[in-house]
C-alpha cells in the first residue's frame, strides 16, 4: 500500500496504544473536570515530533507533540486521548484519514500535563 507516496509495511504498527475518549465527571462538590474513558486498543506508528515540527510561533513547546498512524476508525475525534506507555496524549486536530481511503489515519498528538 502507498502512503503518502511511500510504500508501508503493516508492520511498522507495533507500538500498542489506548484510544480513549473525553468525559465530564463531577466531585463531591458539584465541580466537573474532564476524564477520559477507554474506547478500545489499536496498534500504532509513533513518531515524535522534531527539529521545525516542534516550533510554532518561534518558541519551543513545553510539551511533546508526536504523530500517532493507526488503522482507520471512523469514531475517533479531536480531543481523545491516546495513551502509549503510561503517558497520556491530547488528540489536537482532527484525524486524517489518509488519502479519503479508510485503511490508516494519522493523529496529531501533544502530551498531556501531568503525566511524564
Amino acid at each position: 500500500m502507498n502512503l503518502n507516496g511511500k510504500v508501508t509495511n503493516p508492520g511498522e504498527l507495533r507500538t500498542p496504544i489506548t484510544l480513549e475518549s473525553p468525559v465530564l465527571v463531577e466531585n463531591a462538590g458539584g465541580a466537573q473536570r474532564k476524564s477520559y474513558v477507554a474506547q478500545g486498543t489499536a496498534w500504532a506508528k509513533c513518531v515524535n515530533a522534531h527539529g521545525q515540527e516542534s516550533i510554532q510561533d518561534g518558541a519551543l513547546q513545553a510539551l511533546r507533540r508526536a504523530t500517532v498512524t493507526i488503522r482507520y476508525r471512523s469514531d475517533v475525534a479531536a480531543g481523545w486521548a491516546v495513551t502509549k506507555g503510561g503517558e497520556r496524549y491530547e488528540i489536537i486536530a482532527p484525524p486524517d484519514d489518509i488519502r479519503d481511503r479508510h485503511e490508516y489515519m494519522e493523529l496529531q498528538v501533544q502530551q498531556l500535563k501531568g503525566t511524564s
